[in-house]
């Protein structure tokens, strides 16, 4: 056996580089396979699909659904985010966009509502009104806040703004994990390399003993099978916890070992494109729940109103009639609440400072036990790490056709 490895050395090295070269081209392509193609490529024969999808887009819906739940159904609560916004700040920033908004805002409702009773008022009488909707409304936006503050679980919805985010721009998701597991993506293909390797040598033994040509393919296949199966069930996830082998080394998890650094990549990536200032704002005032945001608004708008009105007030809807003076409250509230979506992008940064998410829900991944932080991740490919290990079965298999061409060719 040695004189015949000796003998043709050239082509029975080229085996074990071959294997070295099968097990790390079998961890690219599984974990390129996790994360490419975004949209499914292939065609179909029936209702069959004959192609592929990047499993993280493909489960887009279902690894949202159970990430929000862990993320924003457990770790953060509305009243966590909202809880460190100060009314007085907030305000702060939106009041003179908001006071430079009120003139119109009261011309249009007053015009709307009695164009002939507001176009024959007289302009001092214009004036006055607008002054004190302008010294008002400041009070009157710092009490929505409060109330917004108080009732924050009934007007935020932080799930629908994730699930929104990560099903319907599938590549924020695919950026998520590829970045939190940058570390455990590369450690898995050197692995590959390096196993690789070794079954190389044990194949080209098998080689040497049997001379079957059957024999490449099938130890190829169980390169990539196996070198893929260990990598996928066994480096990333398990051990859960530091366990000792042979008394010699200890392994955990490589998720679970850099649980500190992915928990930071995780939360960095989700403050910056997930629960953005710009994306809480839009959800409380745009989303599932604004209705109740709009609730809060007008019956604080209606007191601005009828505080500002007085005695006066039953003359005023005498005059514009009742249907006009209730349509009044609700025009200006409407008016307000658009006015708001466009104010607060002026108080985005002091809002992404309050919250300081990022720094929020890193603490609390790490504090996650280890079983736990592996369901935030490890649903990314569970329902399929079949297919990549069925995968890598088949390309080590040719590999192993190629193997014994180069056999044939150099060694005759």
């Amino acid at each position: 056996m040695l004189t015949e490895f000796l003998e043709h050395w050239i082509p029975y090295t080229c085996v074990v580089l071959l294997a070295a070269l099968i097990g790390w081209v079998t961890k690219i392509a599984a974990i390129e396979m996790m994360f490419k193609p975004i949209d499914f490529k292939g065609f179909h024969i029936g209702p069959i699909p004959i192609g592929w999808q990047g499993i993280i887009p493909m489960r887009a819906a279902h690894m949202t659904s159970v990430a929000t739940n862990k993320m924003v159904g457990e770790l953060i609560t509305p009243a966590d985010v909202w809880s460190r916004v100060d009314p007085d700040k907030l305000l702060a920033e939106i009041k003179q966009p908001l006071l430079d908004s009120m003139d119109a805002i009261t011309q249009e409702t007053a015009a709307t509502i009695q164009p002939e009773l507001w176009g024959n008022m007289p302009g001092i009488v214009k004036d006055r009104l607008i002054a004190r909707m302008r010294e008002r409304a400041p009070g009157a936006i710092e009490q929505i806040m409060v109330d917004v503050r108080e009732n924050v679980d009934d007007v935020l919805d932080l799930k629908s703004l994730t699930t929104r985010k990560l099903v319907y721009d599938k590549t924020i998701l695919q950026r998520i994990f590829r970045q939190a597991g940058k570390r455990e993506w590369a450690f898995i293909r050197r692995f590959g390399l390096v196993a690789g390797f070794f079954i190389g040598i044990l194949q080209l033994v098998f080689y040497l003993i049997l001379h079957s040509p059957i024999v490449n393919p099938v130890m190829g296949a169980l390169n990539g099978w196996a070198t893929d199966a260990f990598c996928i069930k066994g480096l990333l996830f398990n051990p859960k916890r530091p366990k000792k082998y042979l008394g010699l080394f200890t392994w955990q998890g490589l998720f679970l070992k850099y649980q500190d650094e992915a928990s930071t990549e995780l939360a960095k990536l989700i403050a910056e494109e997930v629960l953005t200032p710009h994306g809480i704002i839009e959800t409380m005032l745009r989303g599932p729940k604004s209705d109740r945001f709009y609730l809060i608004l007008d019956n604080h708008i209606g007191r601005m109103i009828d505080d500002e009105l007085g005695i006066a007030r039953p003359v005023v809807k005498t005059l514009a009639g009742t249907e006009n003076f209730d349509k009044m409250r609700t025009i200006m509230a409407e008016r307000v609440m658009n006015t708001l979506a466009e104010t607060m992008s002026n108080a985005e940064d002091y809002i992404a400072e309050a919250l300081d998410l990022e720094h929020l829900l890193a603490d609390r991944l790490r504090e996650l036990p280890p079983e736990e932080f592996e369901q935030v991740l490890r649903p990314a490919f569970q329902q399929d790490e079949w297919a990549l290990i069925s995968t890598g079965a088949v390309l080590g298999a040719f590999a192993g056709l190629l193997q014994d061409v180069v056999i044939q060719v150099w060694a005759g």
